[in-house]
């Protein structure tokens, strides 16, 4: 899967950026130049700076997982 850009201004948007996350059984991760970022963790996602472009990318092979968090990610895409 290709990694998707979102932007993360706000804290309501972080909350349920994670929360939607967290409901995916495979690694998704934050990529932030070379750092890497567990998406799933509350630290980690509040971590970043606000408003900052960033990637994201759900770890599976699973075609159905994938468009089904491509769907999600839209509201956060840029």
């Amino acid at each position: 899967m290709n990694k998707i850009k979102i932007e993360l201004n706000r804290p309501e948007l972080i909350t349920e950026f994670i929360e939607i996350c967290s409901k995916y059984d495979c690694d998704i991760n934050i990529y932030i130049g070379k750092t890497i970022i567990d998406a799933k963790s509350t630290v980690g996602v509040f971590g970043i700076t606000p408003g900052k472009i960033i990637k994201v990318q759900a770890m599976t092979n699973n075609e159905s997982v994938i468009s089904s968090f491509v769907e999600d990610m839209r509201k956060f895409e840029v």
